[in-house]
């Protein structure tokens, strides 16, 4: 018998040394080495806010983890974490770019909480949900024993942001936004034990432990729906009530070219005018960006006077990208990646163009409106959404209500991009291929609202929104003041 146990177990051992791992330790190490040479030679921005050192520690320390070998899911969260590390909101492991092999090696796996959830300082609230076992408005004090701060501080490292602009990582963590670390990260980190997750969570004054099924988002995208709860719309939106409008602008980013954002704000400030309102609440509180020139075309049609925007030094790190690069690089216009002609070199890595961006004013438009505007902003408006929420402060046009913006008044790295895919683990990352570079001594932050509204979760639990109500309640002041 125990002869018998001891082939066994010699089979199985020799079985599992023999298994070999997704990505061999030498293919892993090839990828990186290639996405080092991708942020090195392509990333204007790269060390903008860490040095060549730090760079170097980061990736030393990512060869040591794969070069024995690794899977999809680890190279994941190892280009994530060194993407993330440049502290750049453009430089990122993007969702959306990301080839079959990892949307199902990564994002489909039954991994997934059964519920959604925002966090409100270091507080999880139960948004929605599809297990029995947990209710809307439940807070999540521990998942698999691991306290939300220890969670939190856990998945940081792998989350995108310009420069300090540190509530636009936090706002990554739940899932406000189209990217959640607690449904792509958290997995990946601290698998399910048995396909299960164990919860301590409290529901009023009772706190009690459940185990709950870990799923699919889409399977609990499907439950969901079922209850009646609609996924984010990406659509504009503008309701009038009264002498009272609300624009709803969750995005710029529309490039399938299938609408017209120039003549919907054509429409919206025509009606308006038309209608004589008053007074407009503009909800961008969702909109990380896309086509900043939507930005400008709505700043337009608020002014009183013309607007200058802040103006910019404009880098690259190339002349022409190297050659050896370009079988892994995508990007939307190849012109991109030669700019001959175009840059003379600068005094230290980059490259300067020699037609540096002029001052631009932004003129009022023939029907700008003439009644009083509040602007609703938050942590995720970053790229072209925190351009406008920057440019409506400082032109006037609207008060800001809300949290700090995402973005970085020091300038942002993007408006050219790129995206890589490793030739072994197939992991795709942005790189931004222009970087634009404010004066000396700017803030490294991102928009302060003139009205800062804290998130409560009492209030967040009972359905309250507190920065409309603050918005209403603005209003309604100046109605009362209003000759």
């Amino acid at each position: 018998m125990f002869r018998l146990l001891l082939i066994v177990s010699l089979f199985f051992a020799s079985h599992a040394l023999s298994a070999a791992p997704e990505i061999s330790g030498d293919d892993a190490l090839r990828d990186l080495r290639i996405a080092k040479r991708g942020l090195t030679d392509l990333h204007a921005g790269l060390y903008r806010y860490i040095t060549e050192a730090e760079l170097d520690a980061a990736f030393d320390r990512a060869n040591a983890q794969v070069k024995d070998g690794t899977d999809h899911a680890q190279m994941y969260l190892v280009i994530s974490q060194l993407a993330a590390l440049v502290r750049c909101g453009h430089t990122w492991t993007n969702f959306r770019n990301q080839p079959e092999v990892i949307q199902q090696k990564v994002f489909a796996l039954a991994n997934k909480l059964p519920f959604t959830v925002r966090l409100i300082g270091t507080r999880l609230l139960v948004t929605h949900s599809a297990s029995k076992d947990v209710a809307v408005g439940a807070q999540i004090l521990t998942i698999d024993s691991r306290s939300v701060p220890e969670l939190i501080k856990a998945l940081l490292p792998y989350l995108r942001a310009d420069g300090d602009s540190d509530g636009k990582r936090m706002a990554q963590i739940d899932h406000s936004g189209e990217f959640s670390a607690i449904d792509q990260i958290m997995p990946l980190l601290y698998p399910p034990k048995d396909g299960r997750y164990a919860l301590t969570l409290a529901q009023g004054e009772r706190i009690r432990s459940v185990r709950v099924d870990a799923i699919t988002s889409a399977e609990r995208a499907d439950v969901l729906r079922a209850q009646g709860v609609a996924a984010p719309s990406a659509s504009w939106a503008l309701k009038i009530n009264g002498d009272t409008a609300t624009m709803t602008l969750p995005t710029f980013a529309f490039w399938d070219g299938k609408f017209d954002g120039k003549a919907w704000l054509t429409d919206a400030f025509t009606r308006l005018n038309a209608e004589k309102v008053r007074y407009l609440i503009i909800d961008q509180r969702a909109n990380e960006g896309g086509d900043d020139a939507l930005g400008r075309t709505l700043t337009s049609m608020l002014l009183r006077a013309p607007y200058t925007q802040p103006t910019f030094r404009v880098e690259s790190a190339y002349e022409r990208a190297p050659y050896i690069l370009a079988r892994y690089l995508d990007t939307w216009d190849f012109d991109f990646f030669d700019r001959t002609g175009q840059v003379q070199k600068g005094v230290g890595r980059n490259w300067l163009f020699k037609e540096q961006p002029a001052p631009l004013t932004i003129q009022p438009a023939a029907l700008a409106w003439r009644g009083r505007t509040i602007a609703l902003v938050g942590p995720n408006n970053s790229s072209a959404g925190f351009l406008l929420a920057r440019d409506l402060k400082a032109s006037h046009a609207a008060y800001l209500i809300g949290q700090t913006t995402g973005g970085n008044l020091r300038g942002l790295n993007g408006g050219q991009l790129a995206w890589m895919t490793l030739p072994a683990s197939k992991v795709s990352f942005d790189i931004p291929l222009r970087a634009a570079i404010a004066p000396d001594g700017t803030a490294n932050a991102g928009v302060q609202p003139d009205l800062v509204v804290k998130p409560n979760l009492g209030k967040i639990r009972q359905g309250i929104d507190q920065e409309m109500r603050a918005a209403q309640a603005l209003i309604a002041a100046w109605r009362k003041a209003r000759p």
